[in-house]
């Protein structure tokens, strides 16, 4: 005899910020619950990555996660969260002035990310552009340099600036740089001026991401602070 499932499932739509897509999404289930704490527990980037993007796939109607942005699945991930075990989470936040540990409460439910109209060209000269991408989950997956703990503050810029550059166009070319070597990539960014190497780190220092700010009260000395958090790994730690 089979057994009865006990629950229907609801149904929830969201809009997917950087495409304005509208989908239906359902919260995740205990099967897909097991699997993330497992994968949260082994502290391991890659799997915890690779974690979301098959819950998020399982939970979401008629998407790609391969080519969702990274803050993309952050957001979408928060909203199956909150769907699923709650809308508020506890963040523990040390005070800047005491150390006194204050626990706050964030409401997923209010976080909205922001994805402005831009021009994702940039022009290096009378013969270059670069076309720029928001990088996704397995751009960072795939990079040896950034899941790498030994990394330099540099060596994870150029890791960063390597999965923000889709393209080197000119009138007659366009040079995929997924189809090109890192070394060969980081050769390309290190022949680039001062000024054409601005306008690429400015671009990735204004992409769009998960944050959020609360202000509060310490709890112990009473003295205003600012709650920030920022990322996936920032919301739930």
């Amino acid at each position: 005899m089979a057994l009865p499932r006990l629950n229907d499932v609801p149904y929830y739509e969201l809009t997917v910020p950087s495409t304005k897509k509208i989908v239906r999404f359902r919260p995740f289930l205990i099967k897909e619950q097991k699997v993330l704490l497992i994968a949260y527990e082994s502290r391991d980037v890659k799997q915890i990555m690779n974690t979301v993007l098959d819950c998020i796939s399982s939970c979401v109607e008629n998407i790609d996660v391969l080519k969702l942005s990274t803050f993309d699945v952050d957001y979408i991930f928060t909203q199956i969260r909150s769907k699923a075990v709650g809308e508020k989470v506890d963040i523990n936040m040390a005070c800047k002035n005491c150390d006194a540990v204050n626990k706050l409460n964030v409401d997923l439910s209010t976080i909205n990310i922001d994805v402005p109209e831009r021009d994702m060209h940039i022009v290096l000269n009378d013969t270059y552009t670069l076309k720029m991408k928001y990088p996704t989950y397995p751009d960072i997956i795939n990079d040896k340099v950034i899941l790498n703990e030994n990394r330099t503050a540099t060596e994870q810029l150029l890791g960063t600036l390597r999965n923000c550059m889709e393209a080197i166009q000119t009138e007659n070319e366009n040079i995929l740089l997924k189809d090109e070597t890192v070394e060969e990539i980081d050769d390309f960014i290190n022949s680039l001026n001062e000024e054409q190497y601005t306008k690429i780190a400015d671009f990735v220092g204004s992409m769009p991401t998960l944050r959020h700010e609360q202000k509060y009260n310490c709890q112990s000395c009473e003295k205003e602070q600012t709650l920030v958090v920022e990322g996936l790994q920032d919301f739930f730690t």
